[in-house]
């Protein structure tokens, strides 16, 4: 029994240190697992920024015509859709009341004016001669009556006459002398009178030119007219309606100058100012055409956005557009705004979405690295990144193939020969056929 117990305790321990070294040896297989992974490079590309919009033709002028008179709308000389000119008749209010007031005032500044020239010629003559005359008279008594007083002054010194006749005398050359001075202040007053009233007929008669002016201003707004060339858009009233000042007559839009509105990437909000040139496709009527130069004052954004998309929404002029163009096309538009130099890109299979979100891994020390990235638009299976951990560069081994499979710090082994460093195509200069379309396509 002994033996026996002996041989068990025997058994077991081979059979401990048996199951020891397996597991020794599953621990060492597991610490050497690697994954197998192609390795490329980070690309820099030239790429001519643009993007892709779309929108539709509107006029620059819009505006409702409203009537400035009251009165019955005795002709709508025009239909939805004409076009019109500068000046062209539109529609004609009733004239009659307004004919009648003009012929009044022209009345009333007729007979102003003849007595305004009546009292600019002066007292009537009558009335001036004999405030005249009665100057004249008084002016004559005054001399009798100083003759006089100096002759008895002379006899009342020689002691002929009394010192009562030269009192007497006094008194009759002081009343001579108050006569006159009241006869003179009665001419005078006569004739500032008369100023007075000139002044007061030629106010009136400035009043009654006025009434006139307004009145013809009046009469000339019974017939409306177009403020500019343009197209009639719809009619607000029917002939013979009864129209008050303001009501609206007509609806019109400018056809002489026309904008663009486009809807475009919130992003390129901050890059307008770069703007260097717009090419347009107006799909309905198989015309391309381009805006080039100097856009400063001919594109600006409109302050609102939508709040679903994200988008803004850019108002562009034309100068001088196609003849052919109208207001209501929808176009699309190619916006460009220069040539980006070296713009980091990866290969696309690169990319891998994590809960961190958007990430690539490189090779360090033969782990793989994970590095977190922000992607952009794709160009020819090359996308566009932000490094904004500033941890890429052109000699870093980028793990390809096998990076969906890959997780940060397990070891990987590379199946491919040492990567090129040299960029495959520059997109700014050589973005031909297939390529050039694809870059074309707008973000999303």
């Amino acid at each position: 029994m002994r033996i026996i117990a002996k041989i068990g305790v025997f058994l077991v321990a081979i059979l401990i240190l048996h199951a020891c070294a397996r597991q020794e040896e599953e621990t060492k297989g597991k610490r050497e697992f690697s994954l197998p992974v192609q390795i490329g490079r980070v690309v820099y590309i030239d790429v001519a920024d643009r993007v892709r919009t779309v929108g539709n033709l509107r006029a620059e002028q819009r505006v409702t015509i409203h009537a400035e008179v009251e009165g019955q709308v005795t002709r709508i000389a025009v239909e939805e859709g004409s076009k019109v000119k500068s000046g062209d008749l539109l529609a004609v209010i009733d004239s009659r009341e307004y004919e009648l007031e003009v012929g009044e005032r022209r009345s009333e500044l007729v007979a102003a004016i003849e007595e305004l020239k009546k009292a600019v010629g002066g007292l009537r003559p009558e009335e001036k001669e004999k405030f005249e005359a009665r100057v004249k008279a008084d002016e004559s008594a005054l001399d009798l009556a100083i003759k006089e007083q100096d002759r008895i002054r002379k006899l009342v010194a020689e002691g002929v006459t009394a010192q009562s006749t030269l009192d007497e005398v006094n008194d009759r050359e002081r009343q001579a002398r108050e006569t006159l001075r009241e006869s003179r202040a009665t001419l005078k007053a006569a004739k500032q009178s008369r100023q007075e009233d000139i002044a007061q007929l030629k106010a009136r008669m400035e009043g009654v030119a006025k009434r006139l002016e307004m009145a013809e201003l009046d009469l000339s707004k019974v017939e409306i007219r177009a403020p500019f060339a343009g197209i009639i858009i719809s009619k607000k009233i029917e002939q013979g309606a009864f129209a008050r000042a303001g009501t609206p007559i007509l609806e019109m839009i400018g056809s002489s100058r026309l904008k663009a509105v486009l809807e475009m990437p919130q992003s390129y909000r901050s890059k307008l100012e770069k703007l260097e040139g717009i090419d347009f496709w107006v799909k309905e009527l198989n015309l391309r055409f381009k805006q080039n130069g100097k856009l400063d004052g001919k594109v600006r954004v409109i302050p609102d956005a939508d709040i679903y998309s994200g988008n803004i929404r850019v108002q562009v002029e034309f100068s001088q557009p196609d003849r052919s163009l109208f207001p209501g096309l929808t176009l699309e538009a190619m916006m460009s705004f220069g040539v980006r130099k070296n713009v980091m890109h990866v290969p696309s299979v690169a990319l891998s979405i994590s809960e961190q979100g958007t990430v690539v891994f490189i090779v360090k020390e033969g782990r793989a690295h994970r590095v977190p990235v922000r992607a952009y638009k794709e160009r020819n299976e090359l996308v566009e990144i932000e490094d904004f951990t500033r941890q890429l560069g052109p000699n870093v081994d980028l793990i390809l193939r096998g990076s969906g499979a890959v997780f940060p710090d397990v070891k990987v082994f590379s199946t491919n020969p040492e990567p090129e460093t040299e960029t495959p195509f520059n997109a700014a200069s050589k973005e031909t056929g297939k390529d050039k379309k694809d870059s074309d396509k707008p973000e999303t």
